[in-house]
């Protein structure tokens, strides 16, 4: 999609990797209480938003949430986006999409991708959630006699409740969101549920913000449609290192808070300066991450660096941990070309260093690694199916010397995976078949080296409502 496109676009009920004619279209103002490009906010990499002119005020949230519980009722019926309208007095318009187009491609609207802002934009409470179970296999393969091969079987899952207070007037905005947990995988005698965001931000719509809580800074280290965060392809070959994707101070922090400034100067670009304080276990922590996005839609690029410092906050002890890195990512999104065809691939790397002294002021040289993380991914949608493939090569050398030897602690991993992906019965209930392999050469200073391999196979079921 270029840019003029992305400034007037004309109405359809999907944009993304599954840009078909899966479903046909009928006339008719679209059902929803969202405001924004949601079918772009929903495809596979999400999108930046649309900008048209003005057209007046939009649904109220009780007519259109009743509107979306009849359709619910009467089966899903596809309809062609209508410009509905903007918020009152604001300089942009935003384009509302169908309740269809809203769950048919899989992401939840509740994680915004690329740095946008939340396409949830009435006034009043919004509930909504999604939920997704994987069930898999792993063998995992060790060469070391005392470490056995093991195989198992796996079953987890979440289901997320999401409730987002939001006020508008005219341009300025203020927003509340919580995100409650309800694990699938629950242990009798250790039933828990679990919180992932819970913040207040406020600001304009489309121009800056910030934000006070518990969230995600922005991400630029873009895996694909596999290595999805705690799966089996993430997590790899036993003891291979993690990979790097600028995280020391991105993901959502326990014990600790986190605040974030985000800018909006243009349609395509948005900055974010996030930060990490508080403390836990006994340290104190302080960090930074600022992260810059090029968004013109069929091209992204993203950066970011940070620096985070933790402190034994006890009087007398020396104990210090110092991390600090940058990394990036470009993709290209080809979806526009054809309704029967689409492509999205792009290109990550990343490169971290950490320092740590223990609480004697002694380095701690197993402790303080490098790492240098580089993979990429490809997309490819047929019809209403997406197939994915993927690869990440991650590098981690430490400081630990062998003095007879001579050697450092050298780790190598790679993993690899290849999916697909296809809606079930209604398109925002989503199927995904995940085949994976990794392999991990590990060399410390001071053990024997040796080299661990894994296979697994993973099915999720995602559905966002």
């Amino acid at each position: 999609m270029n840019l003029e496109q992305t400034r007037n676009p004309a109405p359809t009920t999907r944009e993304g990797p599954l840009t078909d004619d899966y479903w046909p279209a009928v006339t008719g103002p679209a059902p929803t209480t969202r405001e924004g490009p949601l079918a772009s906010w929903c495809t596979d990499e999400g999108g930046a938003p649309a900008s048209t002119t003005p057209q007046g005020p939009s649904l109220s949230a009780s007519a259109a949430a009743a509107a979306a519980l009849f359709l619910a009722a009467a089966g899903p019926i596809p309809a062609v986006a209508e410009e509905m309208g903007a918020f009152a007095g604001g300089e942009r318009a935003v384009k509302m999409d169908s309740f269809e187009a809203w769950g048919k491609l899989g992401p939840s609207p509740y994680y915004p991708e690329d740095g946008l802002q939340s396409p949830i934009r009435d006034n009043g409470l919004h509930l909504g959630g999604d939920i997704w179970i994987d069930s898999g296999y792993e063998e995992s393969q060790r060469e070391l006699e005392g470490e056995p091969d093991m195989a198992f079987w796996l079953m987890q899952g979440r289901f997320m409740l999401d409730a987002t207070a939001t006020y508008t007037y005219k341009r300025f905005f203020a927003q509340a969101k919580a995100q409650l947990l309800a694990h699938i995988e629950e242990i009798p005698g250790n039933e828990y549920i679990d919180t992932d965001d819970a913040w207040i931000r406020f600001g304009m719509w489309d121009l800056w913000d910030l934000q006070f809580g518990r969230f995600e800074a922005w991400e630029v280290y873009r895996k694909g449609e596999g290595l999805e965060r705690d799966t089996l392809e993430d997590v790899g070959a036993f003891d291979g290192p993690d990979i790097y994707e600028v995280n020391y101070a991105f993901y959502r922090q326990d014990g600790f808070g986190q605040a974030a400034a985000h800018a909006y100067p243009l349609d395509w670009l948005r900055f974010e300066v996030a930060s990490v304080l508080g403390n836990e276990l006994g340290f104190n922590s302080l960090g930074v991450r600022t992260t810059g996005i090029v968004d013109l839609s069929w091209l992204k690029v993203k950066l970011a660096g940070e620096y985070r410092k933790l402190r034994n906050r006890e009087e007398g002890k020396l104990q210090w941990e110092e991390k600090r890195g940058f990394g990036g990512g470009v993709q290209v999104n080809l979806d526009d070309f054809s309704k029967v065809v689409s492509v999205r691939f792009g290109v990550n790397s990343a490169w971290g260093l950490v320092d740590r002294v223990d609480a004697f002021g002694k380095v701690d040289e197993r402790g303080s690694p490098d790492t240098f993380s580089a993979g990429g991914f490809v997309n490819l949608g047929l019809w209403s199916a997406v197939l994915g493939a993927g690869y990440n090569h991650t590098l981690e050398g430490d400081r630990q010397i062998n003095d007879i030897t001579g050697r450092v602690g050298h780790y190598e991993h790679r993993q690899a995976f290849l999916s697909a992906r296809h809606p079930v019965v209604f398109p925002w209930l989503q199927a995904k078949l995940v085949l994976a392999w990794a392999d991990a050469d590990l060399e410390p200073s001071f053990d024997n080296p040796r080299t661990n391999e894994m296979y697994s196979v993973r099915l999720r079921l995602y559905m966002v409502f």
